[in-house]
């Protein structure tokens, strides 16, 4: 498909195109030339926009829900949501075998590839613009957010309950089965077990499976 329809569903014109071709080349299609460095490189400036805009919009908030509302705001199932809608499966490069993975096995690509693009924008042009490139992708989230909101997750809060007895967290155990993720943990001997059509999603299922065994072992 057409690079110059993705561009203007981006809303952004590339100077030098061969930044969002590669952009587009996932590590299966191509193990040397692939958008793995973009990605690492979308993903910091990604952070950091939405956390300057947080930090601005939100002066007497304090740092631990200034980072939940950062997670929330760009966590995978978002960045999967914004690919879809942009219909970047139809311009990522895959391997035959990648290609024919089920959708929720594709949901990591997605990410990475929303990633890659920002990064991509962030060398063809400066930080204005790939800051005004952000807040317009991310537009719709950051008109809704606000303080009084809950975005501590399953997983959040059995880490911040581990915490607050001085215990080390739970290791999550997390590998792809058929219909996404499947995840383990084992907390004093019990041990739990969910799915997730990401490795996110399968790790809050089973946080909240234990949360809910302990909160009713404490009753």
């Amino acid at each position: 498909m057409s690079l110059k329809n993705l561009e203007t569903k981006l809303g952004y014109a590339f100077k030098n195109i061969k930044l969002l071709e590669l952009a587009l080349i996932h590590k299966s299609f191509d193990n040397k030339e692939n958008n793995e460095r973009l990605e690492f490189l979308g993903d910091t400036v990604l952070n950091s926009i939405i956390s300057q805009y947080l930090f601005i919009k939100f002066p007497q908030e304090k740092e631990g829900l200034l980072t939940r509302m950062r997670s929330h705001l760009v966590k995978g199932e978002t960045l999967t949501r914004k690919a879809n809608k942009l219909g970047l499966i139809n311009y990522i490069k895959l391997s035959k075998g990648t290609a024919n993975l089920s959708e929720n096995r594709k949901y990591s690509i997605l990410e990475g590839t929303i990633e890659s693009i920002i990064g991509a924008v962030f060398l063809d042009s400066n930080w204005e613009s790939v800051d005004q490139f952000i807040l317009n992708l991310f537009n719709s989230e950051l008109s809704e957010i606000g303080s009084d909101q809950e975005f501590r997750d399953s997983k959040t809060e059995l880490q911040e309950l581990f915490q607050s007895k001085q215990l080390l967290p739970p290791k999550y155990i997390t590998t792809e089965c058929k219909d996404g993720f499947n995840c383990k943990i084992e907390i004093d001997g019990s041990k739990f077990s969910a799915s997730g059509k990401s490795k996110r999603l399968a790790e809050i299922s089973v946080a909240a499976k234990a949360l809910n065994h302990i909160k009713l072992s404490n009753e």
